[in-house]
């Protein structure tokens, strides 16, 4: 266990993990699954200190039981064609259902959210966005990263999505 991570998380009620930019999040892909098995391991000893990890939609339903992930080459089509990002992107995507794996294995205090299989880009706070389950809100739900922050401090004020995932959309 890292001991700087246990020793930064002495008086906080809420620890948020994200990612960077596209470019960064496929250099670092093999890192997310070690740095939450890092977090929730520190947070054994903190067990009223939640974790939140902002991940990513891959292992969203498309119909009960089917997730996206589980047929290449329609997730490859959704990289490339509906998100427009590289093909490398698939190993973040394996490595985020990873995470949210983790977490479910856990008993800690932890929510995994992550856009509704859109993108998360820079943009302009509309005040408005839908939340999900384990099903795909709709491939084209891109969100602003303003909206998708005050719906992690919505959910942060008022937990609603305890020891599981949810989707947020535009």
């Amino acid at each position: 266990m890292d001991i700087g991570v246990l020793g930064a998380t002495v008086r906080l009620d809420v620890v948020v993990n994200a990612g960077g930019s596209i470019e960064d999040q496929i250099a670092n892909a093999g890192v997310l699954p070690a740095a939450a098995r890092t977090l929730l391991t520190a947070l054994e000893r903190r067990p009223a200190t939640r974790l939140i990890v902002v991940g990513g939609g891959g292992s969203l339903e498309v119909a009960p039981g089917d997730r996206l992930i589980d047929d290449d080459q329609r997730l490859d089509t959704v990289l490339t064609d509906n998100l427009g990002v590289p093909l490398d992107y698939r190993k973040v995507v394996l490595a985020e259902v990873e995470v949210l794996e983790l977490c479910r294995l856990s008993n800690r205090y932890w929510t995994y959210v992550g856009p509704a299989a859109g993108l998360i880009h820079s943009g302009e706070r509309t005040g408005r966005y839908r939340t999900g389950g384990d099903q795909l809100l709709a491939v084209d739900a891109d969100i602003s990263a303003e909206d998708l922050a005050v719906a992690i401090v919505d959910e942060i004020e008022i937990p609603r999505h305890i020891q599981r995932r949810f989707a947020v959309g535009a």
